[in-house]
């Protein structure tokens, strides 16, 4: 099987090593560090084992790979700067399955639209797991993934790629209806995610210490289940509190917009929230919430920007 993991920062390295370590053929692209990947592998310290990952090539963008991907997992951030289509374009062939493990809803249109002859399989990530210094990767907490076909219904392509993670130790559960899954995850990212960033780093326990910022989590939770509805997905409200327990409940940890923030990187406020934001108008549904953390949250992120924060 031959892989070819598009633009590998942590979340690809994990995900598509552990493929490689079944046999998987799996090629990446890297936006640093190249030469001490292509020399030494990503070291992984991992709560399931810890491993060297070796990949068969060590590439600076997609074209410079030649053969024919049987399957092309993108796992680069969502960012209005990054055109997803032209990273991917120069290795989509006839037959590429085309693989999203990203953050955010409305991703997967561009790709659609630019690849109609290739199947697109959407995949959630539950995972953490971080670079903590060039070439070394830590995951600390869960690993599994949910994938399906975009636009949902059944694919042999989707539960053969599961079943390969299933054989390299990767919790893959198969879904014919990936739309509900991504949802359910914005639920927990809108509001943690922002949070976190917004209250000036932010860990998960100090949002859900029963204060002032969990009643506003609750709120955020709320809106995007309104958003949801509306989008034809049904969120059942019961997750709310399911969410805000889980959490309470889970070591303290960042989240992964607030690691973003303090390694001087962009973050994801629209993929993440920005989005569902626009749904939200569209649908003439009472955002109030949304719409003053999603203002606040981009202008946060476009001072950063202009003030060259991001160049550090």
């Amino acid at each position: 099987m031959k892989i070819l993991n598009v633009s590998s920062g942590a979340v690809g390295a994990y995900f598509c090593g552990r493929l490689a370590q079944k046999g998987a053929e799996v090629a990446v692209t890297v936006r640093s560090d190249r030469e001490l990947v292509a020399a030494n592998g990503f070291e992984i310290k991992s709560i399931a084992g810890d491993f060297t990952f070796r990949p068969a090539e060590v590439l600076s963008n997609a074209s410079e790979y030649k053969n024919d991907a049987d399957y092309l997992i993108l796992t680069s951030k969502v960012l209005p700067d990054a055109d997803m289509v032209e990273l991917i374009k120069p290795a989509v062939k006839p037959g590429t399955v085309i693989v999203l493990i990203q953050n955010g809803i409305g991703i997967e249109d561009a790709i659609a639209q630019a690849f109609p002859a290739n199947e697109i399989l959407s995949a959630i990530a539950y995972i953490g797991v971080s670079r903590i210094a060039p070439g070394k990767l830590n995951h600390q907490g869960a690993g599994k993934l949910i994938i399906g076909k975009f636009g949902g219904g059944e694919s042999e392509k989707c539960k053969t790629l599961c079943n390969m993670f299933e054989a390299a130790g990767v919790p893959a559960e198969y879904t014919d209806n990936i739309a509900f899954y991504r949802w359910k995850k914005l639920l927990w990212n809108v509001p943690f995610n922002a949070l976190s960033v917004l209250g000036g780093g932010l860990l998960t326990s100090e949002m859900t210490d029963r204060n002032r910022t969990e009643a506003l989590c609750r709120e955020l939770m709320k809106e995007v289940i309104a958003v949801a509805g509306k989008c034809n997905v049904t969120l059942p409200e019961n997750l709310v509190e399911e969410n805000i327990e889980y959490t309470r409940n889970f070591p303290p940890y960042k989240t992964s917009m607030l690691v973003d923030c303090e390694n001087f990187r962009p973050v994801e406020a629209d993929a993440i929230v920005g989005r569902v934001v626009l749904y939200g108008e569209k649908f003439n549904v009472s955002i109030p919430h949304l719409q003053t953390v999603y203002a606040i949250l981009k202008a946060f992120d476009t001072h950063r920007k202009n003030t060259g924060v991001y160049n550090k």
